[in-house]
């Protein structure tokens, strides 16, 4: 439960900056270094992981869980929940905030709006649950494995700001709502 407070106080607090602009200026800053920072090969691999990302691969691993039989009782069922339940509230909550995306040095194009990150709160979501989840089947997994979800969500959501079309505070606004949300369904379900 200190996790869900502690990550939905975070969100409150990154999109009351937003709403403020206090942090515009920084974040200006801080997407000329990375994009100033751009290899092809770091293109080649940031694409690779704002596309695992995206949804199919997404259904693709809910379904995985939800095909194994250790893992189709607990584990697919609170992902699932997870993904649908934050993916709500990010749609929803782009529709409120309306915040614009970054407009120049674009690598890709989205069409919505930038706050919260889908990306980056539908990974932690995913991930974040894994990682909460992972003790009862694999008990000598779990700091590997927890590593590894902190790790792919990490990269899924710095890729939209590698790319050029999110700021930082949008990632990092997901990463909380996301991990909100997967302590709220561990805890609950």
């Amino acid at each position: 439960m200190i996790i869900f407070i502690c990550s939905l106080i975070s969100f409150m607090l990154f999109l009351f900056l937003i709403q403020r602009g206090t942090l515009q200026q920084q974040e200006e800053s801080l997407a000329l270094f990375v994009i100033k920072s751009r290899t092809p090969s770091l293109t080649r691999m940031m694409l690779f992981f704002t596309n695992f990302g995206k949804a199919l691969p997404t259904i693709i691993i809910l379904l995985l869980l939800y095909a194994l039989p250790a893992t189709r009782e607990s584990l697919a069922i609170k992902a699932a929940s997870s993904v649908i339940l934050v993916s709500a509230l990010t749609y929803v909550i782009k529709r409120i905030v309306r915040r614009e995306r970054p407009r120049d040095h674009r690598l890709v194009e989205e069409k919505d709006h930038s706050f919260p990150s889908a990306h980056a709160a539908t990974s932690a979501a995913l991930y974040g649950v894994l990682a909460m989840n992972m003790a009862h089947l694999l008990p000598l997994a779990v700091l590997p494995m927890s590593i590894l979800a902190v790790l792919v969500s990490f990269m899924i959501g710095f890729s939209r700001v590698y790319l050029g079309i999110h700021f930082l505070t949008d990632v990092i606004g997901g990463w909380f709502l996301g991990s909100a949300v997967a302590a709220l369904v561990t805890v609950l379900l």
